[in-house]
């Protein structure tokens, strides 16, 4: 029967908009990322400052302003600053990239070609958490995503008309405003290296480069300018020399930070498109006997795009698993090509291939294996993951108790993972004796997407109410009112975002003469403060919730009226920007 390609477009997009944005209405922010951009777009609805909002009214933002400009727009017409709207452009520009995706395959190879690339995607580790997270990594990758098809499709078509070349360079300013310059250089060199490979740097002609210039450093240049009108020497210093030269070539001394080695992407990339990575060595061995036809099929420019941007934050000093995130569109095209002719039977492969092949989906299967192991002797009593334990970090360590809890506290719903699952693995271990292509992809896409249900319907809403500030900051609301409220050796977005004011840090200078005021602190800064109290100082409340790091626990204390005030304790501005 033959797949129209509208309906299966249609199918896929109903499928994971109705995955991403179930997921992200009622978890509250529980990070340190996802408040710390929620207050910018909380400043940006409150104040009407568009060009540059100061988070707290003082703190120059990380980031370029393009995902909080989404933000607030999305919480101007729902009528509130929630988890929702705040998260709503992550979600919404997945999905997006999700049918690019499928798009560009099915243009390019056929509508099983772009379905199979969509679904990868779609169901790959490291996009579902971009998709589900109000932070700005999801808005540059599509942006980027949209620059980098775009110019292919022109490219194949080779008629370029000047609104079109003038559209793709709109793509990289749009790009540039979501993350830095960055948006703007990945694509270029992309195509560069790509045109010089095809010994058509000609083509660059056709895209009228020097209005397209023009209009993109009018777009990104004009924001830049502004905010470094308004934000002056410190805006320089944060957003253009942090955030972009020194995260490239420094390392954590000069603040630089999340410093790792050349080969740090290695394993996370692997990671992050598990189960659909279990497959890259027979990926590579298919690229690599087709390269003499990579132009013609459609294959160097995605191999291109992958390692152009492996290699440059490969390069990097400051490293992130996000940050190779616009990669992933690629990858996930590149399989898709090459997974419908493995179901299709549409190309002669080596038995060294078939071997590789095999060997893939049987690390599926012992993953699934392992998988429903793991959670069997949960539900038995057994604590299954102390034998990992040790070699997790001490922020990962925290994680691992809710896993015992979730097993015996959702019972229904691991049951219902098992139903999916355990057939799911029996399936997947006969179609690939039978090399039944098709079949082991629907295995691996059954175990992929249910578990992903699992872990962002169950274990994220479970840790996310032990660690949020939400409920305490209602109560801190509700006890505070109109008196002065102040942080004291401490500052947390969260509390910021769900206080719904700013709240300034304590100095003698800044507290209001002669008044009660309230602090807020970490619980061990209060028990030190305590041993030196002065009599009337008292503890009104302490939050359940542990904190974005999950050993932390918020203390609201009221200083009356006419009682000595505690000692000086202000912030170090540096610090606070990178809580």
């Amino acid at each position: 029967m033959r797949t129209h390609p509208i309906a299966t477009g249609l199918g896929l997009g109903l499928l994971f908009a109705l995955f991403y944005f179930w997921s992200i209405k009622d978890v509250p922010f529980y990070t340190k990322g996802e408040p710390r951009e929620a207050t910018v777009v909380w400043e940006i609805v409150h104040t009407n400052e568009w060009i540059l909002p100061l988070r707290n009214g003082h703190i120059i933002p990380s980031k370029p302003p393009l995902f909080h400009w989404l933000g607030a727009l999305c919480a101007l017409v729902a009528g509130e600053v929630s988890e929702f709207t705040v998260r709503f452009p992550s979600a919404a520009l997945a999905l997006l990239g999700v049918l690019l995706t499928y798009s560009a395959g099915t243009m390019l190879w056929g509508v099983e070609a772009g379905l199979i690339a969509g679904l990868i995607l779609g169901t790959s580790f490291e996009w579902v958490r971009a998709a589900t997270t109000a932070r700005v990594d999801m808005t540059l990758t599509v942006c980027m995503v949209m620059a980098f098809l775009f110019f292919f499709f022109l490219y194949r078509r080779r008629r370029v008309s000047r609104a079109e070349a003038l559209g793709f360079f709109v793509l990289l300013g749009l790009a540039t405003l979501a993350k830095g310059p960055v948006g703007m250089l990945l694509p270029i060199l992309t195509i560069v290296i790509f045109l010089c490979l095809q010994r058509d740097l000609k083509f660059l002609r056709r895209l009228h480069v020097v209005s397209g210039g023009v209009v993109c450093l009018l777009i990104a240049g004009a924001w830049y300018g502004l905010a470094w009108w308004k934000g002056g020497e410190a805006f320089f210093m944060k957003q253009i020399m942090k955030e972009n030269v020194l995260r490239f070539l420094a390392s954590d001394e000069v603040g630089a930070g999340h410093e790792h080695p050349f080969y740090f992407f290695v394993p996370n990339l692997f990671l992050g498109m598990v189960p659909w990575s279990f497959f890259f060595p027979a990926l590579a061995m298919f690229l690599y006997r087709r390269r003499y036809t990579w132009a013609r099929d459609g294959f160097l420019y995605f191999i291109v795009w992958t390692a152009t941007v492996f290699l440059f934050y490969s390069a990097s000093s400051s490293k992130r698993s996000v940050y190779i995130l616009p990669l992933y569109p690629a990858v996930a095209l590149l399989l898709g090509a090459w997974w419908q002719e493995l179901k299709n039977d549409t190309a002669v492969f080596p038995r060294s291939l078939w071997r590789l092949l095999q060997g893939g989906g049987y690390v599926g299967v012992m993953t699934i294996g392992l998988f429903i192991i793991v959670v069997a002797a949960q539900l038995l009593g057994f604590d299954s993951l102390g034998v990992i334990r040790p070699f997790l970090h001490p922020k990962d360590q925290g994680t691992l108790p809710f896993f015992s809890d979730l097993v015996s506290t959702h019972p229904v719903a691991f049951g219902c993972w098992f139903a999916v699952v355990g057939p799911a693995a029996l399936m997947l271990l006969r179609a690939i004796r039978n090399q039944r292509w098709g079949r082991v992809f629907a295995a691996l896409f059954t175990f992929a997407f249910s578990t992903l249900l699992l872990v962002y319907g169950v274990f994220q809403p479970t840790v996310a109410v032990a660690r949020t500030f939400r409920p305490f900051m209602a109560r801190v609301v509700n006890h505070v009112k109109d008196t002065p409220l102040f942080f004291y050796g401490t500052f947390d977005s969260g509390a910021v975002f769900y206080a719904g004011r700013r709240i300034p840090f304590y100095a003698l200078s800044e507290r209001t003469a002669g008044g009660p005021y309230f602090l807020l602190m970490w619980e061990e800064e209060w028990e030190k403060l305590a041993a030196t109290a002065e009599g009337g100082w008292q503890v009104v409340d302490i939050s359940e919730g542990s904190g974005p790091k999950g050993n932390h626990h918020l203390v609201l204390v009221y200083i009356p009226e006419g009682t000595p005030p505690p000692p000086e304790n202000p912030m170090n501005l540096d610090e606070v920007d990178t809580l």
